[in-house]
């Protein structure tokens, strides 16, 4: 970001070609350190309490809709499907933590799915638990990939800056999800990834 900054500040001979693509540069490495920095702050805030979370009932429906409208003003052509039930639905929940898991989960789809279509996030309550399906149509999870999704040690492949990262997105979903007592896992599907 500052080798950017610098560069175009100092170069009165930059083209205004070369000034947008700097600008988005700066803008999307930006982008990447805030999500980076969110990320850790949802960990630490767990490992300060033993892993522990402050659960409340939160209404389901506005957590969902506070992930989607934070990730759309990161990825604005970002294009979402929402299916949640249609009864009034508290869970209880730490709701910044949960919004941040939503967050990763949808970012990830939207990012290395490779496809156009919109990612689809379904709720699915039951009497025991609730389900957040994040559903994507693009090129799926390499296989092998697959057991250590979760591990903080997932590289999709994709070495462009943009999409750089060290999978820390999806271990710190996974330290959310059990400290509050639930699972997640992944799959392919026949058009993409779950």
């Amino acid at each position: 970001i500052g080798a950017s900054a610098s560069y175009l500040e100092g170069e009165d001979s930059v083209s205004p070609q070369e000034k947008r693509e700097l600008i988005q540069n700066i803008n999307n490495d930006s982008q990447w350190l805030l999500n980076m920095v969110e990320n850790l702050l949802s960990v630490t805030r767990i490992h300060t309490n033993d892993r522990k979370v402050h659960k409340s009932s939160e209404v389901v429906e506005e957590v969902v809709s506070e992930a989607v409208l934070r990730l759309q003003k990161r990825i604005p052509d970002a294009r979402f499907e929402i299916h949640v039930p249609e009864d009034f639905l508290m869970i209880p929940m730490d709701a910044t933590l949960i919004e941040q898991v939503l967050i990763n989960l949808l970012e990830n789809a939207v990012v290395h799915s490779d496809s156009n279509l919109p990612t689809v996030l379904t709720v699915t309550p039951s009497d025991l638990y609730t389900t957040f399906e994040v559903k994507d149509f693009g090129r799926g999870i390499d296989e092998s990939q697959i057991d250590s999704l979760f591990l903080g040690t997932y590289s999709s492949g994709d070495s462009s800056d943009i999409h750089k990262g060290m999978g820390i997105g999806l271990s710190i979903c996974r330290t959310i999800v059990e400290a509050h007592g639930g699972q997640i896992t992944a799959y392919n599907h026949g058009n993409g990834a779950v």
